[in-house]
């Protein structure tokens, strides 16, 4: 059963602590105080300089709360870091430190942070959509990059995660109910929004959130399914290099997730594009959009994928029918891709065969 995050051996306290101190330090006392439902305490009393000092080392519980992986631990932990020091009569937090093989390190002085990445070349998929929305016809390589990237996930999705099932749970309850209620995700990305939209009235909004409520409750507890993920599979974060080679970029927000997740954030543009292209489900985007989903039911025998993916394409849809992020389309194409999410979360099941019934 997985409660907290694994003990630091003392004698990497004490490293760290002389690290800290500058001078040797001995440990007279290390030991658990308490647990309560998010975090649990130990208790370390050193000799330094002659003196005595007590500290208390926190622990994260990695189950729930959204705790599950440790980038959500040291968010909780930079942040109380930096509140002690701007609340009055609050304790002071001395530092925020990881786990680093056998050595801990400090991040508690950080102001922000940033990360570097290498460089990538190639061309955007999303140019290779766009491309075709202009063409108007399918070419072999088109043909060959939808199948490369079912193939991509397919592969991706081969790992299954093979931890406690405490852990499982967690993680799954915590993925589908992210993509409903995370900044970045369906109520966040409805949040960005203009104030208002002739299109799309309040009522119609709430109305979609409560449908993705209801429907995430039925799918939350389906843990088995759990695979390794990209978290957000789009045209604009894959790369081609040439017609057979092609990097990805931002994986993010799950490492284990729903299948469900990434196979609809690419599905969605291609039933996008064929609605800015054709108005309804056919033509060259309906090919593409069919080579991809059937190769991957097909090789990995997921038929579950389909009781899933309404929730997952509820939230891609607000993202690509969005006013401000993509502008060049018209608002019917926006309603008609309003109208597809509330109809598959309607319908409890998608069947891709049903899409132009779904749009109308």
């Amino acid at each position: 059963m997985v409660r907290f995050s694994k003990r630091i051996p003392e004698r990497i306290i004490k490293k760290y602590l002389e690290e800290k101190e500058k001078k040797p330090v001995r440990i007279l006392v290390y030991e658990r105080l308490g647990a309560g439902w998010h975090g649990a305490g130990y208790k370390i009393v050193y000799i330094v300089r002659g003196g005595m000092k007590a500290v208390v080392l926190r622990l994260e519980r990695p189950v729930g709360f959204s705790h599950d992986y440790p980038s959500d631990r040291a968010k909780v932990f930079i942040l109380q870091h930096a509140l002690s020091g701007s609340i009055p009569n609050h304790i002071r937090s001395i530092d925020v430190v990881g786990l680093n093989k056998n050595r801990i390190v400090s991040i508690g002085g950080c102001k922000d942070f940033y990360q570097f990445v290498e460089e990538a070349r190639g061309t955007y998929y999303k140019a290779d959509l766009d491309k075709l929305l202009k063409k108007g016809h399918l070419g072999t390589i088109d043909r060959k990059k939808a199948l490369l990237l079912s193939d991509y996930l397919v592969n991706l999705h081969k790992k299954k995660f093979n931890g406690p099932g405490e852990m499982a749970k967690s993680i799954h309850r915590r993925h589908t109910r992210d993509v409903i209620g995370n900044g970045e995700m369906l109520i966040g990305v409805l949040d960005t929004y203009p104030d208002k939209v002739d299109w799309l009235s309040k009522k119609d909004v709430v109305g979609l959130i409560e449908k993705a409520v209801v429907f995430r409750e039925k799918i939350k507890d389906k843990h088995n399914r759990l695979r390794r993920m990209h978290g957000d599979f789009h045209p604009a974060n894959i790369l081609f290099r040439d017609s057979t080679h092609f990097k990805v970029l931002d994986a993010s927000r799950e490492l284990w997730g729903e299948p469900a997740d990434d196979i609809t954030s690419l599905g969605i543009n291609y039933i996008w594009y064929a609605l800015m292209d054709k108005g309804n489900f056919s033509g060259p985007f309906k090919e593409l959009f069919e080579i991809f989903w059937d190769n991957y039911i097909k090789k990995t025998r997921d038929y579950g994928v389909n009781e899933i993916a309404p929730l997952f394409f509820a939230f891609r849809g607000v993202v690509v029918a969005h006013p401000t992020f993509y502008k060049a389309q018209s608002d019917n194409t926006r309603c008609r891709i309003f109208n597809f999410i509330n109809a598959v979360l309607d319908d409890g099941e998608f069947d891709y065969k049903k899409i132009n019934s779904y749009i109308r």
